[in-house]
């Protein structure tokens, strides 16, 4: 049908956006392609889309990319990933949706709070950017976020407000974000390529409406590109969580 064609691509332009302009906006192509097919239909749909748009996003941010906020964080991503091969089918998506909500909500409050409280206790600037980058997260906070982002991930294409938390506690200037984004994405995203394929939510099916669907990719991409280069830093990190904040509410009361 139109309707559904148009939903579907609208979902696809979305994903093109968010992989370029605005990480987590993401969340919002999930319940749109599940308009389209059956929930657990579309995650398998989706992800060579990701992929089509991890694709040109890297090849875009890559310069940016900041390898110690990558490894060892992706080690555990697949970690998530190969943990949610025992758990697939176990939890209903209604409860996996709280779930996932309720932790996303959860670190943007603590995100906000402690840059509260950081703000409070000093008057001088806040440390320059690129010198956070280049220690990275502590191995606690790797593990804890790569875990949780493969394991979401992998069930429900949902995790990318987790990972935009994860990138804005390493505070990561807008660009450096999108580029480690999109690295991080790009071999998350393949980690999850076995897994779907022995679910059978990848198959010739839904490999032909991706190709027909990659086209429209390429202006969603152009556009969050130009997004990007227009949102100031300050209002980037705020947009960020204030999205990452909607999509947890949304999981819990869908």
């Amino acid at each position: 049908m139109p309707s559904s064609w148009g939903i579907f691509c609208l979902a696809v332009f979305i994903v093109g956006f968010s992989k370029t302009g605005l990480p987590g906006v993401t969340i919002v192509a999930v319940p749109l392609a599940a308009m389209v097919v059956p929930a657990k239909v579309s995650v398998g749909l989706m992800l060579p889309l990701y992929m089509a748009a991890d694709l040109i996003s890297v090849l875009h941010y890559w310069r940016f990319a900041r390898r110690r906020c990558c490894f060892p964080y992706l080690v555990f991503v697949a970690l998530g990933v190969w943990g949610a091969s025992f758990v697939v089918g176990a939890v209903d998506d209604r409860t996996f949706g709280v779930v996932i909500g309720g932790t996303v909500a959860t670190l943007v409050l603590l995100t906000v709070a402690t840059d509260v409280v950081h703000r409070g206790k000093t008057a001088a600037p806040e440390p320059v950017e690129t010198q956070n980058a280049q220690r990275g997260p502590s191995l606690v906070v790797s593990s804890f976020f790569g875990v949780t982002t493969g394991l979401f991930s992998a069930l429900s294409n949902a995790a990318g407000p987790i990972t935009s938390i994860y990138m804005i506690i390493a505070r990561l200037e807008k660009f450096q974000l999108l580029g480690t984004t999109a690295v991080c994405a790009f071999f998350m995203n393949w980690l999850k390529v076995p897994l779907f394929l022995s679910l059978g939510i990848i198959n010739a099916r839904t490999l032909k409406l991706d190709l027909l669907a990659i086209p429209v990719i390429i202006p969603g991409c152009a556009a969050g590109v130009f997004f990007a280069k227009k949102l100031p830093q300050k209002a980037f990190k705020n947009v960020v969580l204030a999205l990452a904040f909607l999509a947890s509410l949304k999981l819990m009361l869908s």
